[in-house]
């Protein structure tokens, strides 16, 4: 901080290289689990991810380190072209705060996704819904939200208040080969 630090509200903070540790790991996989005659191939996949970070000098947390997430989805594979997906992905609370920063807690959330595509030699289409609960839930990276129409004032708005995932959402993109 440039003067003293306070807690439940913005600092004014000033860079200094200081000693950091991180360490984590990602693992990820897919199984195939099997053929039906009539709906197709059907593949697991998951995918999983950890992250610790530390300031060795002072001891504290490291500022905006995402908490143990991962994704588990079932692919299924229809004819030569169809690609249908279900997905969930989970999100643990991120309760290892940076104090100097004033890092917001967030609460752990899974989301469920939808997707489809259909893969011609020439062309594909892709479509989906994410979020299809329409789950409201705080970003862990999302950092402060500073509020509609106070976004120049250093503490205007109320501290403590994080940064909204996205709502349900549609999509359709097409992709064209030549």
């Amino acid at each position: 901080c440039n003067t003293t630090c306070t807690v439940d509200r913005f600092n004014v903070l000033k860079y200094v290289n200081q000693d950091a540790q991180l360490y984590g790991l990602d693992l990820s996989g897919n199984v195939m689990l099997g053929k039906l005659q009539q709906l197709g191939r059907f593949q697991l996949t998951g995918q999983g991810s950890y992250t610790r970070g530390q300031n060795v000098t002072t001891g504290d947390n490291l500022y905006n380190i995402m908490p143990l997430n991962g994704k588990l989805g079932l692919v299924q594979y229809l004819g030569a072209n169809w690609t249908n997906t279900i997905e969930g992905q989970f999100v643990a609370a991120k309760t290892n705060l940076n104090a100097v920063r004033n890092e917001i807690a967030t609460g752990g959330y899974s989301l469920y996704n939808l997707r489809a595509s259909y893969d011609d030699k020439k062309y594909r289409v892709n479509f989906g819904i994410e979020n299809l609960l329409n789950k409201l839930y705080a970003l862990p990276q999302g950092g402060a939200y500073l509020g509609q129409g106070n976004t120049m004032s250093m503490n205007g708005v109320p501290w403590g208040t994080a940064v909204a995932g996205m709502g349900r959402t549609f999509y359709v993109s097409a992709n064209m080969k030549f």
